[in-house]
């Protein structure tokens, strides 16, 4: 006698590659997400350090700052020393990120604008690169504008961070960039 043998139709082939893909589908979704927590984590990181950073450095010299017509009506804020202002920024910036060993990488101070408003005028004082390349300019009240397209009409200062962060995927590098712009309002 012969046997004749027939093939089974694989007729559950269909599920099993449908149950893999939207197995693989989560967990590429899984590891999105987490990428996205850690960037948003990094990013409220950075906004919250520059905030502190360019705050501290209005109002670096407080005797000096606090003492210019505070009693009189609105004050005339004057810094005694921009360089001074810029190396806080620097310093506190660099010492909120030093506690943070493998959150960022290739961080860098792109830029750094301090505006002391007298009168009409506005002295713009700016600091680009990781050298800190000094320029001075000047401008008329309401016609000069931050980078963020605030225009200054009060002592002020702005502040740009660059930084990498590590892609968890494939562990590339994602370059961000993070700025704020503050004004201090006394008496106003």
């Amino acid at each position: 006698m012969k046997m004749i043998v027939k093939k089974k139709k694989a007729t559950g082939a269909i599920g099993y590659v449908v149950m893999f893909t939207l197995a693989l589908m989560m967990v590429v979704l899984i590891l999105y997400l987490a990428q996205v927590a850690r960037l948003m984590t990094h990013q409220h990181h950075v906004d919250d350090s520059l905030a502190d950073s360019v705050l501290a450095s209005l109002v670096a010299d407080d005797i000096y700052y606090f003492e210019t017509y505070e009693m009189t009506g609105t004050p005339v804020i004057r810094f005694r020393s921009v360089d001074e202002a810029h190396g806080l920024f620097v310093d506190c910036m660099n010492a909120s990120i030093a506690e943070t060993t493998g959150f960022y990488y290739n961080f860098a101070f792109d830029s750094y604008i301090c505006y002391e408003v007298e009168g009409s005028q506005v002295k713009i004082t700016s600091y680009s690169g990781p050298g800190g390349n000094k320029s001075v300019s000047t401008g008329r009240v309401g016609s000069v504008g931050s980078p963020k397209g605030d225009i200054v009409r009060e002592t002020s200062a702005y502040g740009r961070v660059k930084f990498d962060i590590k892609n968890i995927i494939d562990g590339s590098f994602i370059t961000k960039t993070k700025d704020i712009y503050c004004t201090l309002e006394i008496n106003n």
